[in-house]
């Protein structure tokens, strides 16, 4: 089968040496050209990886040789390039944040469907093997309660901006969309709070505390992060009516079933406990190439089930990170009906 022609518009450290350096290896996809607005960004990635550069996207978008577009651009012009390639036909494979807002996010998701093209979101992690594990033990479990933090050092200059995107959020966005993920259906509301200014004075967002409620209240996911956690583990635990899932690294899975709390029991353990343990492969050093090539199966067919992150669930993620920020403003919950 011949392989997926595809273009990259964004020619940043990303863009270049993770979507463009394995759609140049792929079998599956083709890369024929780059584009970016500033020349010299342009002309190196042009020469690495050996393929024409283009200054004006629109260019691309123009030609009925290119299939697909990969934007990894920064994350103001997401949408816009987007919106365009779809518009175009174009299939497209979008860099996380999906864009500024939901209901851009939202429109970009609408037009999609709309015009029959394949959309996904960048969010690599689905593809490695300990991500797809947590998934699947996490549904034996019927999971009612999600906690996953991801702590770590301070961030570079390029992301202290005062978005609720921004800061530690741009990395953060990872670990909340896989504890959305992993609780399954459509999030209601969000609490959060966030604290900015202690790094250069600005407002950037420097920690987060993040709830996502689920079914009325009933289940609720929630993330913590910070550019002050240098060192720290990260941990990940997901608690159901029949077991839990836990990790201390996101290499090794701690396993709980049983069948269900029916009664009290003063500490005793449910009926039917079993505890295993899971060495996953981890998996993230290939994972962005795996989505990469889950992208061109679901353009020629090959693959009928969307695996990577929807349009629809990138939308989500956009919106309780923006919900979030009103709660911090407001100090109150905020329904995802007033975001969306």
């Amino acid at each position: 089968m011949a392989r997926v022609t595809t273009v990259l518009i964004g020619c940043g450290g990303r863009g270049v040496r993770a979507h463009g350096a394995h759609a140049v290896r792929s079998d599956k996809l083709q890369l024929v050209a780059v584009c970016d607005l500033d020349d010299a960004r342009r002309a190196a990635a042009s020469r690495e990886l050996g393929v024409p550069g283009v200054k004006d996207y629109h260019e691309l978008l123009d030609r009925p040789d290119v299939q697909s577009v990969i934007v990894a651009t920064n994350a103001k012009w997401h949408a816009p390039i987007a919106l365009d390639a779809i518009r175009a036909g174009k299939h497209v494979m979008i860099e996380k944040p999906l864009a500024e807002d939901a209901a851009t996010a939202r429109r970009l998701a609408d037009a999609a469907e709309e015009r029959g093209v394949i959309g996904m979101v960048g969010y690599q992690f689905r593809f490695s093997d300990f991500a797809l594990q947590l998934k699947r033990e996490a549904e034996r479990i019927d999971p009612i309660q999600a906690l996953m933090t991801i702590q770590r050092g301070p961030m570079g200059p390029q992301y202290f901006f005062p978005d609720h995107y921004g800061g530690v959020v741009d990395t953060a966005t990872h670990t909340i969309h896989m504890a959305m993920w992993v609780m399954g259906g459509e999030p209601e509301g969000v609490y959060g709070s966030v604290h900015r200014g202690s790094v250069i004075g600005d407002q950037t967002i420097e920690f987060m505390n993040l709830m996502v409620e689920y079914d009325g209240g009933s289940r609720a996911a929630t993330v913590v992060s910070s550019m002050f956690g240098m060192q720290a583990a990260n941990l990940v635990q997901v608690v159901g009516t029949r077991g839990h899932v836990s990790s201390p690294d996101r290499k090794v899975l701690h396993v709980v079933t049983h069948e269900g709390v029916k009664e009290p029991r003063g500490g005793a353990a449910p009926a039917g406990m079993e505890t295993r343990t899971i060495q996953t492969r981890g998996g993230m050093d290939a994972a962005t190439g795996n989505m990469l090539d889950h992208f061109a199966d679901l353009v020629t067919g090959t693959a009928k089930v969307q695996q990577s992150t929807t349009l629809r669930e990138g939308m989500y993620a956009v919106a309780v990170t923006e919900a979030m920020v009103k709660a911090a403003e407001t100090g109150r919950r905020i329904p995802l009906s007033e975001i969306l």
